[in-house]
């Protein structure tokens, strides 16, 4: 998710798209992560988010990844003036929230994908069942579940998986969630 779609990240953050006339009454901050993943682009990039405090509570209201697309956060927005913040703690908690939020909104997106695909290469000669399907082999990886009926392809879930470790973490979920016996390899049939 690049840009402003900030989606609304519980607990330690709270995401406004109207905190506009809250800046004043606060500091308004921004900082950089210089290494950050990119869950889109699946590469290390810059991170950025542009936030505001008040009554204690941290507000983001902004963010993205790469640097035109920081440079681009940082300029916008004029007044009040933005200050860096001092604090190097404060845009990794940002950064990790808005990670985790990303990550329970792919886990729980689930889709049909179109109508005719369960009839099409590769599908159409694939037993019913549930698969794991990579988007390629070394990590940073995007991860599908998928379950294959006889008429259509449901994507259950998805996930970015930063090493094998988050990788068995989200096979054991599908595993769990959907009361599966065998997690076969990624891109093979699941029962």
């Amino acid at each position: 998710m690049e840009g402003n779609n900030s989606p609304e990240v519980p607990v330690m953050i709270k995401l406004k798209r109207e905190a506009a006339e809250n800046e004043a009454a606060s500091g308004c901050f921004w900082d950089v992560l210089p290494d950050a993943l990119d869950p889109v682009s699946l590469t290390y990039r810059r991170f950025a988010a542009v936030w505001h405090e008040e009554d204690g509570q941290r507000y983001v209201t902004g963010y993205a990844f790469g640097d035109s697309e920081v440079a681009s956060l940082i300029r916008a927005g004029g007044s009040p003036p933005r200050h860096q913040c001092a604090d190097p703690q404060a845009i990794r908690e940002i950064y990790r929230s808005i990670r985790a939020k990303q990550q329970e909104q792919d886990w729980s997106a689930r889709a049909r994908l179109p109508l005719l695909t369960a009839f099409k290469e590769p599908w159409k000669n694939m037993e019913n069942g549930w698969y794991a399907l990579r988007s390629r082999q070394a990590f940073p990886m995007h991860l599908s579940i998928v379950h294959k009926t006889a008429y259509f392809l449901w994507l259950e879930h998805a996930a970015v998986c930063e090493n094998e470790a988050e990788l068995a973490e989200c096979l054991a979920r599908a595993k769990t969630a959907h009361h599966l016996r065998e997690l076969l390899p990624a891109a093979t049939c699941i029962t």
